[in-house]
């Protein structure tokens, strides 16, 4: 289980259904994003961020103009001094992996996000906060936005620790091959899985999920 699939579940639990037993390989601007972002951290410059994500994925490359052209560097971020990047981590006891952005000098970890929504971070932001905390063993952090130029800290608490319990405990379940019960949303119109989705009927039993 990664710790997309804690994200994906709170967008909508039939998407974390369909990316956990079919996969998904199709970038977005976060992941432009991403390599922008580890790049300007690594000194490297914009170029080698272009290089790494055409690379990666050779026919997005107006995905990758879109996201440099809204993505800010903030000052900072100069404040934090990077120790490592792009580490894996996985707590067996969870069944929860992920690759960490960057850990800084001081022991704390950093993760890109997107856009800012709201003064606090929404339910979906502090979940995915808190899985890389626990996967981590690091109990403080940031968050960095990049299209708002925002830096954020983080520090779990039980009752994030207690929300995520619920959400690995109904992964789990979904791995073993559970199909949620459908819910129609705007997300469900621009949603890749559409088709496959309307054709699952909901059952009794994904009522009570």
């Amino acid at each position: 289980m990664k710790i997309a699939d804690i994200t994906s579940f709170i967008t909508c639990p039939r998407l974390a259904y369909f990316r956990i037993h079919f996969g998904e390989d199709r970038p977005n601007e976060y992941h432009a994003a991403r390599e922008i972002f580890l790049s300007l951290r690594k000194g490297l410059g914009y170029e080698w961020a272009y290089e790494r994500f055409t690379t990666l994925y050779p026919d997005s490359v107006e995905i990758f103009k879109s996201a440099a052209s809204k993505f800010k560097y903030s000052k900072d971020l100069e404040r934090i001094e990077p120790l490592e990047w792009e580490i894996f981590f996985e707590s067996e006891k969870l069944g929860l992996k992920g690759v960490v952005d960057e850990i800084t000098k001081n022991r704390e970890f950093m993760i890109l996000m997107v856009k800012k929504s709201g003064d606090d971070f929404t339910f979906r932001e502090r979940m995915r906060l808190a899985a890389v905390s626990l996967i981590s063993g690091i109990e403080s952090g940031f968050a960095y936005y990049a299209f708002d130029g925002m830096l954020r800290r983080y520090s779990i608490n039980r009752r994030d620790r207690y929300n995520l319990l619920r959400l690995v405990e109904k992964l789990r379940r979904i791995e073993k091959g559970f199909m949620p019960e459908r819910r129609e949303t705007k997300k469900c119109a621009v949603c890749d899985y559409r088709t496959s989705c309307e054709t699952e009927p909901t059952t009794f039993l994904s009522r009570f999920f």
